[in-house]
């Protein structure tokens, strides 16, 4: 089968932890390779304005992957994911045009601006195929992706967003949008039951097009090694208790509950303190961060107040996001995993932990809980107190044998995110080619 998948917003071969970057490129790269390996035929498509993937590639060219996965970076002038946000209809043109998208018997989008610019292009070469006029599709000749099958990973919902942090910081035009997705889309890819729930009562989304299909773990990369050797290769002192932070610096990742939680440590036990280290292995994002990503700037006013908190717990270290080779070392050097926070739709950092061994803190909310099993396997924390943050780090580093216990069940538990599976439930849910494309997206060009 040919297989169109659409990120738009971030390549998935960008570095993971800045910018716009995230659990979401290793879903997309991993789901891709596992496609591949079950004998598809991918064309990948971008628009990444952030310029950070790391391999020259500009807009307009084409990088083949593998000899099966080919990553196509569409020719769009935006800078930021707004501006692209803001340049939707001008991606569905280009889609429309594109043979490789225009051969697809299926259409995996991911996020809301891939979804919504996939269905405008369906539509489009919908009316041009039928149209006895001129148009673009007439030099191309009809083509599959006006019957292909539309399946929407949206990884976050900005209704889910603005709910678990009690913010409005979502813009009405993706929220708008989602709603408008979740009635067209033929089938929409959940992460966790948690997000089928959220895409049934939050978007209104007809149970029966919602298919529940889990990340996987690279477990050939991510497995249990000896902390020692992990240690050394990455500079650790073998006597310090290791705290680790892994992603972008952002409200919604709740970096600040990391730092803050390490200051309140610091007060409460300064003995336990001074031989513990929180490294945040990460870099800025949110608004205020210029495309490109980089340390934590002071560009805003949560990252001025992340900055200087930052600045003041001399047991904090941020250090730039690495390759997932090296990412995998710090998993394993690590004693415990913190992950803060305020929504999340699964948290990828915290099963690729556990299959390394590394047992996490987390705030229960989203798929979390489908990681970290409370008291078996990690830690999950309802709030986002620093002192019931600091109290869970302080558990687990002063008790060994606790800690160990939790990593073992970790991996255990771990042994169920597998990619090929997440595959075969998205391939095995998609509709039928005849009749997908008869929820006709009419309302996505208002």
């Amino acid at each position: 089968m040919r297989i169109s998948v659409l990120s738009l917003h971030t390549s998935p071969v960008a570095q993971p932890g800045q910018g716009d970057a995230g659990g979401m490129n290793v879903y997309v790269d991993q789901s891709v390779r596992a496609l591949a390996a079950a004998g598809h035929r991918v064309d990948v498509f971008t628009a990444d304005p952030g310029g950070l993937d790391g391999t020259g590639a500009g807009a307009g060219t084409t990088l083949e992957i593998t000899e099966s996965i080919t990553l196509h970076h569409l020719p769009v002038g935006a800078a930021t994911k707004d501006e692209l946000a803001d340049a939707i209809d001008e991606l569905a043109e280009l889609l429309t045009v594109h043979p490789d998208f225009r051969a697809a018997d299926l259409i995996w989008t991911h996020y809301w601006i891939s979804a919504e610019a996939a269905l405008r292009a369906r539509d489009i070469a919908a009316d041009f195929d039928t149209d006895s006029g001129s148009g673009p599709a007439d030099a191309l000749g009809p083509g599959r992706a006006v019957r292909a099958p539309i399946a929407v990973s949206m990884h976050t919902i900005g209704a889910v967003k603005n709910r678990d942090s009690e913010t409005s910081h979502e813009r009405p035009q993706r929220l708008d949008a989602e709603g408008r997705i979740a009635a067209q889309a033929d089938l929409l890819v959940a992460a966790t039951p948690a997000e089928r729930r959220d895409l049934v009562t939050e978007l209104h989304a007809d149970p029966d097009s919602v298919v529940v299909a889990r990340p996987g773990v690279d477990h050939a990369l991510y497995a249990p090694d000896a902390q020692a050797d992990a240690r050394e290769r990455l500079g650790f002192a073998a006597n310090e208790a290791i705290i680790l932070y892994v992603g972008r610096m952002q409200f919604i990742k709740g970096t600040d509950v990391a730092v803050d939680a390490l200051a309140e440590l610091r007060e409460r036990n300064p003995h336990l303190a001074s031989r513990t280290r929180g490294i945040l292995l990460g870099a800025a994002s949110g608004a205020g961060v210029e495309a490109g990503g980089g340390a934590v700037r002071p560009s805003s006013a949560y990252l001025r107040e992340l900055t200087a908190a930052i600045g003041n717990e001399p047991s904090v270290e941020v250090r730039p996001p690495v390759p997932s080779r090296i990412l995998v070392d710090y998993y394993r050097a690590a004693d415990v995993l913190i992950v803060p926070s305020r929504s999340e739709s699964f948290g990828l950092v915290a099963a690729e932990a556990a299959a390394s061994g590394l047992p996490a803190i987390a705030s229960a909310v989203g798929g979390l809980p489908e990681i970290v099993e409370h008291g078996h396997s990690g830690l999950l924390i309802a709030d986002h107190n620093p002192h019931h943050w600091a109290t869970a780090i302080e558990t687990l580093l002063e008790d060994t044998q606790l800690r160990t216990e939790l990593a073992g069940h970790a991996v255990d538990r771990a042994e169920r995110f597998d990619w090929a599976r997440t595959v075969a439930a998205v391939l095995d849910a998609v509709p039928d080619i005849s009749g997908a494309s008869s929820r006709k997206s009419d309302a996505l060009g208002a």
